[in-house]
This record gives C-alpha cells, sequence and structure tokens, in this order.
C-alpha cells in the first residue's frame, strides 16, 4: 500500500531545492553578502518541516518568515539558525520573540515605542530590524528624498537608545526590481540610494547596524549590490521565477509537482454536457476522464476551459468548469487511460511540462500565488532523489 492516499498530492524534491540553493549562492558574494532563505507560508507550500531543516543542513544560518508562530515552528523543528520576521507581531509576543532568539521587523518609530515598552515590562529584550519605505508603500518610516531620508536616520539615532529592544539592523523591499523596463530601473536604484544614505546618516549619527538589506530574490538574480549584508531569496529557491518573462542569470528547477490520480474513466455521447453551468458540451463522441481535485486543493477554478493537465505524456484538456472537489478532462486518444492513471497538473510528463507559472499566465496572476494556494488538505510527499523521505498529511 502507498504511504500517501493516492487522490491527489504534491512532490517536494529536496535535491532540486538543493540545486537551485547552489544557484542563487553562485550569484552571491558571500563573503560580504548572507543568503537569507525566505521560508514564510510554509515554505510557499512546500513544507517548512522538511525544507527548513534539509536547507540548515547545507550551510543556510539565516531563514525569513512571516509571523511569530511560523517563527515559533522553526524553533520546534529544531532550526538554530536566526529568524527574521518580516510582518507585524503584537507586542504582547515580546518575551516569545526574545525567548526564541527571533529578531522582529518593526513596521515603524511608533511600533518599536511600543514594543520596546512591552518587553521592558515583561523583563526582555527584542532584536528588530527597521522597516524602510523607499518606495514600497507597505511598512517603514519613510525615506523617499534627502529630508525624508535624514529624517528616517534620527528614528533610528532615537530606536537604538530604547530599553526594551536591540536594534540589530535596517532593511527595505523592492517594488520593481524583476521589471527591465527603463523607468522601473531608475525607481529600483533610487530606493536602494536612498536606503543606504539611511544608513549611512545613522552611521555618523553613532547608530551601529550589524545589518542592513534590500535585496530580494529579484534583487539579488538583477541588482546585487554588495552593500547589502543580507540577500533574501524566496521565490527563486522553488525553481521558479521572479516575473515570467525574465530571463534569469541562472539555471532553476521547479521544485514542486503536483499530481493526482483517474478516479473514473467514461465514453460521453456527442451533444452531452460536462459539469456545472453546462458550459461545455461534446461536439463529438469522447472519452472523459475523471480527476479528484478541485479548487478546495487550490486548483483554481478560473483554470476551467483554459488549462489542460498531463496524462501518459500527453495533453488533455479541461472540460467544464474545474468543481471543488473533482475536475473533468478529455483525454480521447490518449491510450492506457484507467482508474488509478497518475495526472501531472504541475510538472513533467514525457515531452510535456507544465510549470506554477504557466497555470499563473493562463488566468493573469503569479506563480507565487499557484504554488502558495496548494491546500494544506493535499499531502506532501517529500523526495530526497527517487527515494520518498517523508509524507506529510496536514489533516
Amino acid at each position: 500500500m502507498e504511504r500517501f492516499l493516492r487522490r491527489a498530492w504534491a512532490e517536494v524534491h529536496l535535491d532540486r531545492l538543493e540545486r537551485n540553493l547552489a544557484a542563487v549562492r553562485a550569484l552571491t558574494d558571500e563573503e560580504k553578502t548572507q543568503i537569507v532563505c525566505v521560508v514564510k507560508a510554509n515554505a510557499y507550500g512546500h513544507d517548512d518541516g522538511n525544507t527548513v531543516p534539509f536547507l540548515e543542513s547545507l550551510g543556510v544560518s539565516f531563514f525569513a518568515v512571516s509571523n511569530v508562530k511560523e517563527a515559533e515552528n522553526l524553533r520546534k523543528y529544531g532550526v538554530k539558525g536566526e529568524i527574521l520576521i518580516l510582518g507585524h507581531t503584537p507586542v504582547e509576543y515580546a518575551s516569545v520573540l526574545a525567548e526564541n532568539d527571533i529578531i522582529q521587523a518593526a513596521v515603524s518609530e511608533e511600533y518599536a515605542v511600543t514594543l520596546s515598552q512591552s518587553a521592558a515590562e515583561q523583563g526582555v529584550k527584542v532584536k528588530i530590524h527597521l522597516a524602510v519605505d523607499t518606495g514600497m508603500g507597505r511598512i517603514g518610516v519613510c525615506a523617499y528624498d534627502d529630508n525624508s531620508c535624514n529624517k528616517a536616520a534620527q528614528a533610528l539615532k532615537r530606536i537604538s537608545a530604547f530599553e526594551g529592544i536591540i536594534l540589530d539592523g535596517m532593511f527595505t523591499h523592492y517594488a520593481a526590481a524583476d521589471s527591465m523596463d527603463e523607468e522601473d530601473l531608475a525607481y529600483t536604484e533610487a530606493q536602494t540610494e536612498h536606503f543606504f544614505k539611511v544608513r549611512e546618516l545613522a552611521e555618523e549619527m553613532g547608530v551601529k547596524l550589524r545589518h542592513a538589506h534590500c535585496l530580494n530574490s529579484a534583487g539579488g538574480a538583477f541588482h546585487f549590490d554588495p552593500r547589502s549584508t543580507l540577500v533574501r531569496y524566496g521565490i527563486m529557491l522553488y525553481g521558479l521565477k521572479p516575473d515570467r518573462k525574465l530571463e534569469l542569470p541562472c539555471a532553476l528547477e521547479p521544485v514542486m509537482d503536483l499530481k493526482a490520480a483517474v478516479s473514473y474513466v467514461k465514453v460521453l455521447p456527442k451533444g452531452s454536457f460536462v459539469s456545472y453551468g453546462r458550459t461545455f458540451r461534446a461536439d463529438k463522441d469522447m472519452v472523459l476522464a475523471t480527476i479528484p481535485i478541485g479548487y478546495a486543493d487550490g486548483y483554481a477554478r478560473c483554470l476551467s476551459g483554459r488549462a489542460y493537465v498531463l496524462i501518459n505524456g500527453k495533453r488533455a484538456p479541461i472540460a467544464g468548469r474545474v468543481c471543488m472537489d473533482q475536475m473533468m478532462v478529455d483525454v480521447t486518444g490518449i491510450d492506457g487511460v484507467c482508474e488509478g492513471t497518475t495526472v501531472t497538473l504541475i510538472g513533467r510528463d514525457g515531452n510535456e511540462v507544465i510549470t506554477a507559472d504557466d497555470l499563473a499566465q493562463m488566468y493573469g496572476t503569479i506563480g507565487y500565488e499557484i504554488i502558495c494556494g496548494i491546500s494544506k488538505r493535499i499531502p506532501r510527499v517529500i523526495f530526497k532523489g527517487k527515494d520518498i523521505a517523508d509524507v506529510v498529511e496536514y489533516y
């Protein structure tokens, strides 16, 4: 019997992850800039319980997550490396942050004030990296011009004296580093220079920072700057492009494949309708296969009538609307399809390949959303080489 239910499953290939890490390391001057592996959202859907300890075994010693629960999970998995929370944490969790040696992003000076007060009341000190907004418009003290850069540096100076926190660093996030448009290139350059102007001014005021980092995946690939002490690699680790239209300076492999097994095959007479809304009508006798995966599993309903799957090395287009738990595909002319036949929704089958970026393009989103959206009712089957190393079921 299989170690997992062969309804639908996601295969996570750690050997590919290892090769992707080696590829981004080749882009990085690690003597000056340390790699941070971004593993938020369950390692972009790839199962953080397996991928993060594996990355740590490969020498990674810095990780980034989105919230305190994700950070606590890494510690429960035995991760020893540094952890940076990039999102908001209620100040009441100051002792949790300190006891787990977690670095917290400070979204504003006001937040740093209240976090310091809460930490002092709880008898702890919390490490922080202050967010600096150079043009993303999301979080951080503003640094859009010379005047606001000076104000941001002054904020760093004030924060450095707060009782309950340790000002360990500062960071910013690029808005358009994955674009080669001339205006976007200029915008990214301006973000970079404003950011390092803040650091320079703060240092002149006597502020000592261990880290100042601006590089995300696209930044590391296209705008590497050794002044950034960290580079935060996320989507590229998992084998996808920051923007599918761009050619990367390194070869990457998608780490995840999404598969399912055919549950039913039948001959559908000409003129028959398929699925909700009767949007599909057979224009000839056809062979139809039902696959037990749907939008509740993260395979989007808006792929109805647009996408295809791979069966026995051939494309099988979706017939009718994707349902919550099932979908139907046209397998006319594909030999050997029967109950239990493996279906590839993301991945390679023979000479055919479907990537998360391909699916994203079909309905106007990004590959990030595809892989992060694969539901937790889909078991993750972890491979080391050709062998199954673990099966993770979230039920």
